[in-house]
């Protein structure tokens, strides 16, 4: 079983909040290899999760319903907890479930945590808030990913979505802009301590 440790993670809105992440990343991925198991890069806190945080600031949280697309370690889940909001939390990983569940517990949050593929026909949970952070890293999630904001727009909600600077930010625009009436995301540069990406509020 691949070990999860404990990260602070300070700067945020409301507060540091703590984290559990792969320990060894490194070590993780050789016994993915091995054993032909999912990569571990879903338990890691990557830079758009904190700036999205930072973003969601601005955007009323309590009592609102929010879905995580793509949670990896559940911090955006968790702030989102924290401020007010009921919280479904999805991912593909159950390694990454597993590490939102745990920085549940520990801060005693409501948080809810669900196997749910972005790329699969299934409708989305029902949420007024859409929120990702980093999946626009490979050109076919991130297009998967525009539908899925716009079928979030369809239905009268909003979405924030952060990306560092991945190779699929291209196509989420394209998709999204073909799919949405021409729509183009604004997206704004965030820096939450050393970490840096770029947010959109869409909606």
């Amino acid at each position: 079983m691949t070990a999860l440790v404990a990260r602070v993670v300070e700067g945020l809105p409301g507060g540091a909040l703590t984290l559990f992440e792969v320990a060894d990343v490194d070590a993780a991925l050789e016994r993915a290899i091995r054993t032909g198991a999912r990569a571990p890069y879903g338990a890691v806190l990557w830079d758009a999760a904190p700036c999205v945080v930072a973003a969601l600031a601005s955007v009323p949280l309590r009592g609102a319903r929010v879905l995580e697309l793509g949670c990896g370690t559940g911090l955006v889940s968790l702030a989102c907890a924290r401020a007010g909001a009921t919280v479904l939390a999805t991912d593909v990983d159950e390694l990454a479930l597993e590490a939102a569940r745990r920085g549940a517990a520990h801060a005693s949050l409501e948080l809810a945590c669900a196997f749910f593929d972005v790329g699969a026909a299934d409708p989305l949970p029902d949420a007024e808030l859409l929120v990702a952070a980093d999946l626009m890293y490979e050109p076919p999630l991130a297009r998967a990913l525009a539908r899925r904001v716009a079928e979030q727009l369809a239905r009268g909600g909003k979405a924030v979505v952060g990306d560092p600077g991945r190779v699929g930010r291209g196509d989420f625009v394209d998709e999204l802009a073909r799919l949405a009436h021409g729509l183009r995301p604004a997206f704004v540069a965030v820096a939450v301590g050393a970490h840096r990406a770029d947010v959109a509020v869409v909606g």
